[in-house]
């Protein structure tokens, strides 16, 4: 069975085992959610195969305490080793691995062996071994170390993301990239070697006061230009005439259809112009786009931003970081690198 990390599946778990008619989950189930929280529990592939051949060695469907035969496993080393495909001597380190971190637990004879005693009919009524409770006891933790550990791996990931996108940011601004090589440097090490949330934040701070610096040098130097150039000049450089000719930007239905068709297909049956407003917001929220999307909102035109959109949605699985392209893409329409209407042509290639 393949390891699972997102939450979703936990749910499914939970849902799944709702309608049994019992309270006791399914000992896959089980497995399942031991499989879900296998990080934060620090188990390796191996300890899991172990586990899994040592619960399908249990001849019931759920593990229960009514029964030996329904939570000990009493086949031998050798039984689960050839079961695992792995030496005796894995599985013995393996299983004392599941005893340490509670998963099991050991119930053995005098003399150490397991064994099962069965009655005339072949039914199991005493055994020995190792005891698969801590699973079904332990059950509604594992499912919540699970979605602690995905809740991390998300605040990660966002994380992750803001720091690249603001790195692409970055390089976007800045004329030549030797200016700031020690710090891509830097942080395309960080990235490389999966750091922690504390140094992703501090390189998000240091990327974003290199942006700020930027952006206001440029802020002084439009400033200086506005009194020294003319009429159209004068206006070619001013932020508030661009937002304007940003929100004039004018695209036909045809045109849409055209260049992006898996966009007008998801809005398709929105009700309205405020409905359809939040039909985007939530692909801009599947596409991770982050403040970067509702930044875009206040300066550019429903058309320019449709028109953004939608390119990105078009090529979503080519793309590597949905935000950062984001952030390119309207940077080179900004600075007059790229003129809007080259998203249409583009697009309908």
């Amino acid at each position: 069975m393949k390891t699972v990390t997102a939450l979703a599946p936990i749910g499914a778990t939970l849902s799944a085992t709702a309608g049994q008619g019992s309270s006791t989950p399914q000992k896959w189930n089980l497995l399942r959610a031991v499989e879900e929280a296998r990080e934060p529990l620090g188990l390796k592939s191996t300890t899991l195969n172990v586990l899994r051949a040592m619960i399908s060695f249990v001849g019931s469907d759920q593990i229960a305490a009514d029964q030996d035969d329904h939570h000990i496993c009493f086949a031998s080393n050798a039984a689960i080793a050839k079961r695992t495909h792995v030496s005796v001597q894995t599985v013995e380190r393996h299983i004392s691995t599941l005893v340490e971190l509670g998963l099991i637990r050991r119930v053995m004879s005098a003399n150490g062996k397991r064994w099962a005693r069965r009655d005339r009919q072949g039914r199991v009524v005493a055994a020995t071994g190792l005891s698969l409770m801590p699973l079904s006891e332990r059950h509604a933790l594992f499912i919540q170390e699970a979605q602690k550990h995905a809740d991390r791996v998300l605040e990660f990931t966002v994380l992750r993301d803001k720091v690249s996108a603001a790195l692409a940011r970055l390089r976007d601004l800045v004329a030549d990239d030797t200016t700031i090589s020690d710090l891509m440097v830097t942080v395309r090490n960080a990235l490389r070697r999966k750091p922690d949330a504390i140094v992703l934040g501090e390189l998000l701070a240091e990327i974003s006061v290199e942006i700020s610096q930027i952006t206001q040098a440029d802020t002084e130097d439009l400033r200086a230009n506005d009194h020294e150039n003319e009429g159209h000049k004068e206006d070619s450089l001013n932020p508030i005439v661009k937002k304007e000719k940003h929100s004039q930007v004018q695209v036909s239905p045809d045109q849409m259809e055209r260049s992006f068709p898996r966009l007008c297909s998801e809005l398709r049956f929105a009700r309205d112009q405020a409905h359809c407003d939040r039909l985007m917001d939530d692909i801009a929220e599947y596409l991770r786009l982050g403040q970067t999307w509702y930044a875009m909102k206040s300066t550019h035109g429903p058309a320019l931003r449709f028109m953004v959109l939608g390119y990105i949605f078009q090529r979503a699985e080519n793309i590597k970081s949905h935000q950062a392209y984001l952030i390119s893409l309207t940077s080179k329409i900004d600075r007059g690198d790229m003129q809007p209407t080259a998203l249409l042509t583009q697009n309908s290639k």
